[in-house]
């Protein structure tokens, strides 16, 4: 597991096509909650089908800083107590410049996760994580982000210990 983790929390680095290593620079383009809370629309009851679509009306849901779960679960910052068994998130946020050698969701889950942008699945992941996580997902990202407003969807099932969820997009560029 150490080996693993250590191999996980490398710089990451983007081989390109003339065999030359560049080394890559993470940048927020959609933060998540780790630093400073984000205000999300949140459901811990199913909604209706089309909840993960731009244009489904949540303004019904209540709302509340991220990351949401359960106190002691590792490595989280909950700011809005979940503890049921699923949770759905909404969150709409704003692009100027989609430039990027690759894209990823930055995420902390405990457990289950379905991660949406504009309606389209970009991620899906199983499990858990004790902090975290870049989960790299460039065409999905690519094939879904807009220039100006997108709406950011999640979906966390929760089965047993603990549970979080929080959720940003990250983009690298060449250093």
């Amino acid at each position: 597991p150490a080996l693993v983790k250590a191999i996980n929390q490398r710089e990451a680095a983007y081989e390109r096509e003339d065999a030359v290593r560049r080394p890559l620079d993470w940048r927020v383009a959609v933060p998540t909650s780790r630093d400073a809370a984000q205000v999300w629309s949140y459901a811990t009851e199913e909604p209706a089908q089309g909840w993960a679509e731009v244009d489904f009306d949540d303004s019904g849901w209540p709302r509340g800083p991220g990351g949401f779960g359960t106190e002691g679960t590792p490595g989280s910052v909950v700011r809005t107590v979940w503890n049921t068994g699923d949770i759905w998130l909404r969150r709409a946020f704003e692009l100027t410049d989609l430039e990027c050698v690759m894209a990823a969701v930055e995420i902390h889950h405990d457990e289950d996760a379905e991660v949406f942008i504009n309606g389209k699945p970009v991620l899906s992941v199983g499990g858990y994580t004790t902090s975290y996580a870049i989960q790299e997902a460039t065409e999905a990202l690519r094939a879904a982000l807009k220039r100006g407003r997108n709406t950011l969807a999640v979906h966390c099932k929760q089965t047993t210990g603990g549970q979080y969820i929080d959720v940003g997009i990250r983009f690298a560029v060449e250093k």
